[in-house]
């Protein structure tokens, strides 16, 4: 089945769209990262504002205590005298908003005084606030209860009444009033969709922010009770019973002194709406990118790449088809495209020249006209594979950019070198001077260069052009050229073996004085053209490895092709 043909625009749009996969992935990455981070602050905020909110309850509990222990040793209260216990319960209820009235019951259980002077001879003994109170002796705090006398929710608390000699005579109670309580709740700056919830032991909630009169009285559901019952404070994305999905930060009622569950739950979805608006708009973002840059490669591509690739082939194939006249016209000065256009012009000088000076030499003409297509084809798909590759894998132009015109100068240098030879073969010492040449400072001495003389043919001299170029321009950004006191050490020799003696060379590259090299986690487009791409044109082999004190590469190279 014949493959598709692929225009040169289609081709632009596929490496546009292949250049633009790491952005967004880079946004993909960065969503996900942020919906982590951001869930993480949630869950900690909410645990956070549950212990807040747990240490006021622990407050309030703390100052009720202190402050009924303290009127249960009162005199008018021990003597169960209705006259004076009652004036004292009073004053004592005005500066006591947070409790119900004060109740004092004697060891029968029976109402001799209350603040509110109601309830007289009301036996409450059946309630079990009072008996844990009269069998333990302790200040007692019980579960959600609606009062007897007032018909009003309550959380109880009681106090044993002693006499002189600490005998327990009676109890002392009151309760925490719940009105008063979600007054205070609703003071708290609760963010839209937040809730805090307090509930008892048995998990009835005394307290709810917000719609505190759905649910005061209730029971926490079944599968929310193993929160309150828990052994250490934690959080948890549940499904309230609003219908608001939340992240609660819960302090279980079994790790609190006064044995009250307390949760206080963040709204996801308003917890994630800055973050939602970020995401569309960087997703719009992303979309208007990718608008630009098709719209670009588009525009652009014609006259950057286009025009200058078609103006190449068109002068080989007009040279084919025997137009001998046929030039690029292009200038080196203009860019890399251009400045290949000129060696193939120089290219087809020469050859042209050397047709004309071997007139009669048919076959040799032949031969000529033969070596030019195989090398003007080489340099193409040598040009090809550049530009592809370095398209692909930069992340932005400037880098396609710095990319290209670093490895198609290095080919126009291998060019420069070849030409003057007559495209007969080059000195190796010739090819590492051109290729080295951009990267040496005439104060520092920073190369070493050491060799035999060897002539290797004119394709390992463009592959070992290239191979420099690239190991220089990594060591300019991260190895040794990278710093003031790196140098890189280059040395070769014949390679003796059972094959044919002297055809063989092996090169060393070697840095040292750079920064610490760590071998990289991913290999990139410039490993791979090593060990690939040039070592198949070396018809050997390019290794490369990552010492802790410089890069090394081993070239292992023919001298003829």
């Amino acid at each position: 089945m014949p493959q598709p043909k692929l225009s040169l625009r289609l081709r632009l749009f596929i490496l546009t769209a292949v250049a633009l996969v790491p952005a967004l992935a880079i946004l993909i990455y960065n969503e996900v990262a942020l919906r982590r981070s951001r869930e993480a602050e949630i869950h900690a905020l909410a645990l956070r504002l549950g212990q807040s909110a747990a240490l006021e309850m622990q407050s309030i509990i703390e100052g009720s205590k202190g402050q009924l222990l303290a009127v249960a040793f009162a005199p008018s209260v021990r003597s169960f005298n209705p006259d004076l216990c009652v004036t004292y319960l009073q004053d004592v209820q005005t500066l006591s908003p947070h409790l119900t009235p004060i109740t004092v019951l004697d060891s029968d259980g029976k109402v001799r005084c209350r603040a509110d002077a109601k309830g007289h001879g009301e036996n409450l003994s059946d309630r079990a606030y009072f008996q844990n109170a009269i069998e333990t002796g302790q200040f007692i705090i019980g579960g959600y209860t609606v009062s007897r006398i007032s018909g009003k929710p309550t959380l109880p608390m009681a106090a044993p009444i002693r006499n002189e000699s600490g005998a327990i005579i009676g109890v002392l109670a009151a309760g925490l009033n719940l009105e008063w309580l979600g007054d205070r709740l609703r003071q708290r700056d609760f963010a839209q969709g937040s809730a805090l919830t307090i509930a008892d032991r048995g998990g009835y909630i005394i307290a709810r922010e917000p719609f505190p009169e759905r649910f005061i009285g209730t029971r926490i559901p079944d599968p929310f009770l193993s929160l309150v019952n828990g052994k250490t404070p934690g959080t948890q994305e549940v499904l309230s019973q609003d219908g608001t999905t939340r992240v609660i930060g819960y302090i279980p009622a079994t790790v609190m002194p006064n044995s009250l569950y307390i949760s206080a739950g963040i709204s996801k979805d308003e917890a994630f709406r800055a973050v939602d608006q970020a995401t569309r708009r960087g997703a719009a973002l992303v979309l208007v990118g990718a608008i630009i840059a098709f719209l670009s490669a588009w525009l652009f591509g014609r006259s950057f790449v286009r025009d200058p690739v078609a103006r190449l082939v068109d002068t080989i194939k007009a040279w084919r088809e025997g137009d001998l006249s046929a030039r690029t016209g292009m200038s080196p000065e203009a860019g890399e495209l251009e400045t290949v256009g000129a060696d193939i012009d120089l290219m087809m000088d020469e050859i042209a020249f050397r047709q004309l000076q071997r007139e009669r030499a048919e076959e040799r003409q032949r031969l000529l006209l033969n070596e030019l297509n195989h090398r003007v084809k080489n340099t193409l798909a040598t040009v090809q594979f550049i530009v592809a590759q370095s398209l692909r894998t930069a992340a932005t132009p400037g880098q396609a950019r710095e990319s290209l015109e670093g490895r198609l100068i290095a080919l126009a240098r291998a060019h420069d070198v070849l030409t003057r030879e007559q495209w007969e073969g080059a000195e190796l010492k010739d090819i590492v001077s051109q290729a080295i040449e951009p990267f040496q400072n005439p104060d520092e001495q920073r190369w070493h260069v050491e060799g035999p003389e060897v002539r290797v043919s004119p394709q390992t001299a463009l592959a070992l052009a290239m191979t420099f170029q690239e190991l220089a321009t990594n060591a300019v950004k991260y190895g040794a050229l990278s710093n003031a006191t790196g140098q890189v050490r280059i040395t070769w020799s014949a390679v003796e073996g059972s094959g044919s003696p002297g055809n063989r060379i092996s090169i060393r590259w070697e840095e040292n004085g750079g920064p610490l090299v760590r071998k990289p986690t991913r290999r990139g487009f410039g490993s791979r053209l090593l060990e690939r791409a040039l070592a198949q044109d070396l018809g050997g082999e390019v290794r490369l490895d990552f010492v802790s004190t410089g890069v090394v590469c081993t070239v292992e190279a023919l001298t003829s092709g």
